[in-house]
């Protein structure tokens, strides 16, 4: 009977530390898409960033979120000037995650749509896209951003 009852909590156990790596999965992805939804707030995305995030897309570099959401948001700014309806979206397609203690290591297709309210719509935009979010007081946050244009 002690067999069994061994046999019993260590199945139990796998199964429970298969669950937890599962739900870190989940976590990592929802901060990614949620980031990806908030595209039209820069300001409430920046919340799921790390201050110390790097941001690589095409051949530039931003090192510093502070300075990069500081740009972005007077571009934004410029461009609703032009065209208050302008809208900006992100989709997240076929994310992967692997977590390595407090690092998650993610890869996805990102979409990409600039829908201006005046002019030709443009195709989208289809990049690679891999993030690194490091784990701190429970949180996922964005530590590093990479895109390619596929």
């Amino acid at each position: 009977m002690n067999i069994i009852k061994g046999m019993l909590l260590t199945m139990f156990c796998l199964l429970s530390s298969i669950s937890i790596y599962g739900t870190e999965e989940d976590k990592v992805i929802e901060v990614i898409k949620s980031w990806a939804s908030l595209e039209g707030d820069l300001n409430a995305q920046a919340e799921l960033i790390r201050d110390d995030r790097i941001m690589i897309a095409g051949p530039y570099v931003w090192p510093d979120q502070k300075d990069n959401l500081m740009i972005q948001n007077e571009r934004r700014a410029a461009t609703l000037k032009r065209d208050s309806g302008w809208k900006i979206m992100q989709t997240i397609i076929s994310p992967r995650v692997r977590i390595y203690d407090n690092v998650a290591v993610a890869h996805f297709i990102r979409r990409f749509d600039v829908i201006p309210t005046e002019g030709d719509v443009q195709p989208p935009s289809m990049d690679n896209g891999t993030m690194v979010l490091v784990k701190e007081k429970g949180n996922w946050g964005i530590a590093h951003t990479h895109f390619s244009q596929i």
